[in-house]
């Protein structure tokens, strides 16, 4: 989980690498510390595209709260009404050593279920995202790291991060990572499978400062070789609101956000 820092200290910290060398954990370690608001909300748009161009939209809705030794989600789908009340819940343990805990509510079987350590790596209600990548359930010390160079993307200037997971049965057991020099920010990265092959693109576009945070308003995931994809497009961005703790328990799943 990232941790809060002072905006100050990133900017000196950019400013230094312009005259010292660091290393691919390093690098992580800054984007991982990047500032993130206690309390954020927002709406988002997310489109399903198949390979043969059809696409399925759907909406959810997301609360966060960040409680210094664990950040809680809720995310939940409002429409369409094949999806709607679908609810999801993930604590993100700042301890390393500790995975995080997710649940998912399905209201057509009014029951609640726990995703074991062995789903995580699943894709998520029919997305290219899985509910690692949702849950932002990557630890630092998960991975090795590797800075393979510098390249542009979309006019960005990155560094370009190779990441290999200590567990290789992980569905993703390597990645590169492209992080941009000025803020640490992800803007692309792509994961490979067990095999060594690419099998998903992404794209963070719209990286913008929202209240004072770096903020990635549309994520766009492909999954190369099956040809399908998901878009996902944030709106009504909301940071410091003040949520309900009961906001974020297994009862609330069954309630959806209000």
């Amino acid at each position: 989980m990232k941790r809060l820092v002072f905006l100050s200290l990133l900017f000196t910290l950019a400013a230094f690498v312009s005259a010292q060398s660091l290393t691919g954990r390093q690098i992580m370690e800054l984007s991982d510390q990047v500032p993130e608001p206690e309390t954020s909300s927002y709406t988002a748009t997310m489109t399903l595209t198949g390979k043969n161009g059809k696409n399925r939209i759907r909406q959810v809705s997301m609360k966060s709260k960040d409680y210094g030794d664990v950040e809680k989600t809720l995310i939940v789908f409002t429409t369409p009404k094949d999806v709607a009340g679908v609810a999801y819940l993930t604590f993100d343990y700042d301890d390393s050593s500790k995975d995080s805990d997710s649940w998912l509510y399905m209201p057509a079987m009014k029951k609640v279920r726990r995703i074991a350590g062995s789903s995580k790596g699943d894709d998520f209600m029919g997305t290219d995202f899985t509910y690692e990548d949702i849950g932002d359930d990557r630890k630092l010390d998960d991975y090795t790291y590797k800075l393979l160079g510098e390249e542009k993307v979309e006019g960005i200037d990155c560094f370009m991060v190779e990441c290999i997971a200590k567990d290789s049965s992980k569905k993703n057991p390597r990645c590169i990572m492209w992080i941009g020099k000025e803020n640490f920010m992800l803007y692309h990265a792509e994961f490979f499978d067990k095999r060594n092959e690419k099998q998903r693109d992404l794209t963070c576009s719209k990286v913008e400062m929202v209240d004072g945070y770096w903020t990635v308003k549309k994520m766009l995931m492909k999954n190369v070789q099956t040809g399908h994809s998901t878009l996902l497009e944030m709106q009504d961005i909301k940071f410091g609101l003040d949520l309900s703790d009961t906001t974020f328990t297994q009862s609330a799943l069954e309630r959806g956000i209000k």
